[in-house]
């Protein structure tokens, strides 16, 4: 190990430094500037270290590696932040968070969400954050977030960006550091309209009950006519647990509602006829088709197709059925089944918009849900009795 001088402020000079085949070599600044700078020079690699005396111990703290610093007055403006956060214990290692990883558990610990929630967070971060949530937070660079968010669609990239967001916000705060993530933003989003209607034309005969019928998975299936005769979100469909069901009440609550409400609705026959061919009655109502599942719930269920269309040149499968446009069918079944205005928005786990709605104490009943069984039935041109018969032969 040799320890020598040279002008660690020239790119150039520092670029002429030679690796030594073995050992390392530290250079320090010929001069009075960069007191405590040094540049480690290994076999590979060159790193800049500061060595300061806090809290009565000589520390020798990372800085980064060169020629991402350039040189020793790039060194020196990280080393001023170095010192800041040990004197003041925002470091790394005094709170725990030295990666995006840490800073989005850090965020998770204190958070109110469900942990459903915070399940699918980690997965998306596994899936498509994980390069990036393993840096130091503070050699991660606005470029990094934009190319660890590319090649997504709209709704994954807004998804994702949220994410990382929730965790430099938390990294920022606990760290005391800049929120590189600020300005984050995801391309062709304002030009982005997510449409509100579903894959085929409502005024004929709806297809969703044969397109639910044609899958094979029977936990699958009865999630679908879950979603389609209750008009739950997915995420309520998916997350639902035996403890929520009271099939000899016919009734299920679901607990923090994406609107933060809690709320017990009837169900329809068709809906308690379905969840009885199911052969478990404990733990969640859809588990994962793998016990390697992060959630051990099903996930997201694939969109239900019916024929061919060309995209991008390249010929895929049509949608014909999405999750949400269950709670879009059964929202205009209900409204053409001239339900009140006030039992749909129950029905639906809205929030209260009337003085009245706020002291309503439930006006909806297993009645409304099975009208509007009814009138989906009858715009797949089926009745009720013909849907109970398919679902208890399982055809």
């Amino acid at each position: 190990m040799a320890r020598l001088e040279t002008n660690l402020t020239s790119r150039p000079a520092i670029a002429k430094i030679k690796n030594p085949q073995a050992g390392t070599d530290f250079y320090s600044h010929k001069g009075d500037a960069l007191k405590g700078i040094r540049l480690a020079v290994g076999a590979r690699s060159k790193v800049w270290i500061l060595s300061k005396r806090i809290g009565g111990k000589v520390r020798s703290i990372k800085l980064g590696d060169w020629p991402e610093v350039a040189n020793g007055d790039k060194a020196l403006i990280f080393a001023r932040d170095k010192i800041e956060e040990l004197e003041t214990g925002t470091d790394a290692k005094a709170t725990n968070i030295a990666t995006l990883h840490d800073a989005f558990e850090s965020h998770a610990a204190q958070s109110d969400a469900k942990p459903e929630t915070i399940a699918n967070y980690r997965l998306q971060i596994a899936n498509h954050l994980d390069d990036l949530f393993s840096k130091p937070v503070e050699q991660i660079t606005l470029p990094m977030m934009e190319a660890a968010i590319s090649g997504k669609t709209v709704s994954t990239a807004k998804h994702l960006v949220q994410i990382i967001k929730m965790a430099f916000r938390r990294a920022s705060i606990v760290r005391r550091c800049f929120d590189v993530s600020a300005d984050l933003k995801v391309k062709g989003a304002k030009k982005y309209k997510p449409s509100n209607n579903v894959k085929f034309d409502p005024a004929e005969q709806w297809p969703a009950i044969d397109l639910i019928f044609e899958c094979n998975s029977l936990v699958h299936r009865t999630a679908w006519l879950l979603m389609l005769f209750t008009g739950f979100r997915s995420i309520n469909v998916r997350t639902l647990n035996w403890d929520q069901v009271d099939l000899d009440k016919k009734t299920i609550k679901l607990t923090a509602m994406k609107n933060g409400l809690d709320r017990t609705f009837p169900i329809s026959d068709v809906v308690c006829a379905a969840l009885m061919r199911l052969p478990h009655r404990e733990g969640f109502v859809f588990p994962a088709d793998t016990p390697r599942s992060n959630t051990g719930h099903i996930d997201q269920l694939a969109a239900r197709t019916r024929g061919i269309e060309m995209y991008q040149g390249n010929e895929r499968p049509k949608k014909a059925l999405r999750q949400h446009d269950c709670r879009r069918l059964f929202t205009t079944a209900a409204r053409r089944a001239r339900l009140p205005e006030y039992v749909i928005d129950e029905l639906r786990g809205d929030t209260a918009k009337k003085v009245q709605d706020i002291y309503d104490q439930g006006s909806a009943n297993r009645g409304d849900a099975n009208l509007i069984a009814e009138r989906i039935c009858s715009e797949c041109g089926i009745t009720p009795a013909f849907v109970l018969e398919r679902i208890k032969s399982g055809a």
